[in-house]
């Protein structure tokens, strides 16, 4: 099975989003429902008396649709309520080290309630806070395998020290996946397939096995677009971040 295949063949479940906040309607409704894989994103009005914040959104999950018309952003049940705050950050999140001892940024909570969509539109940097949520992750367990494409060898060079400190200060088997070819120093603690094949250069995608515990999972694929904007897809299903391995092992020449 190729990455191709792979993300063709994803199903995400059909979700909702209701969007809470003051007049006027804010742009960020746009952006999700233009952004997002979600069935239905709604707005309703809250008197500004009574928005605590900025407002919030409500993700629902599991409404039925019919042939003839849209699911209801009313139906289904209940997954998550996010304030409109971390929803903006999530646009433009910080990038943070995966050993940063830092607060959990709001931003994450929107990563972990959106698992398993399909994201229309996503950009690098965002594709980035998301890669850097499985490294973390990678940290703390400290053992397993990670596997990680480059779409050019200069991105994976960039991000050598990153990889260096997560080899060589646990047990971790790290993986680097190269589109084009290897002509620089060898990563310590990093095996590097040079000339993966052409599909490395079209998808960006991250994997890591949980290290033996499959709670401690976590897959990343996205296929970028003509204009340059990435169609994305994370997970935290064991089965699925063992065949997104399997489809990136498969996708090498």
């Amino acid at each position: 099975m190729t990455l191709s295949d792979y993300f063709d063949r994803l199903e995400a479940p059909a979700r909702t989003v209701t969007v809470y906040a003051p007049q006027p309607r804010p742009a960020i409704a746009d952006r999700i429902e233009t952004e997002t894989g979600v069935d239905t994103v709604d707005y309703r009005s809250l008197p500004a008396a009574a928005a605590t914040e900025e407002g919030f959104l409500v993700v629902r999950e599991g409404a039925e649709k019919r042939s003839d018309e849209p699911a209801s952003a009313e139906d289904g049940e209940f997954v998550a309520a996010i304030g409109l705050e971390a929803a903006r950050e999530f646009l433009e999140p910080p990038i943070v080290a995966p050993w940063a001892e830092t607060d959990d940024g709001a931003y994450r909570r929107v990563i972990e309630v959106f698992e398993a969509t399909v994201w229309q539109a996503l950009d690098r940097r965002q594709l980035l806070a998301i890669s850097r949520e499985i490294e973390t992750r990678a940290w703390r367990v400290g053992s397993g395998t990670l596997r990680v494409s480059f779409q050019r060898a200069a991105a994976l060079e960039a991000m050598a020290p990153v990889y260096v400190r997560l080899a060589g200060e646990s047990t971790l088997d790290v993986h680097a996946y190269v589109a084009d070819e290897w002509d620089r120093p060898a990563i310590p603690g990093v095996t590097i397939h040079a000339d993966a094949g052409p599909e490395i250069g079209t998808f960006w995608v991250l994997a890591f096995d949980g290290g033996g515990d499959e709670l401690r999972t976590g897959g990343l694929i996205a296929r970028e677009r003509a204009d340059g904007t990435f169609e994305g897809y994370w997970t935290d299903d064991a089965t699925l971040v063992a065949e997104l391995e399997d489809a990136l092992r498969d996708s090498v020449d």
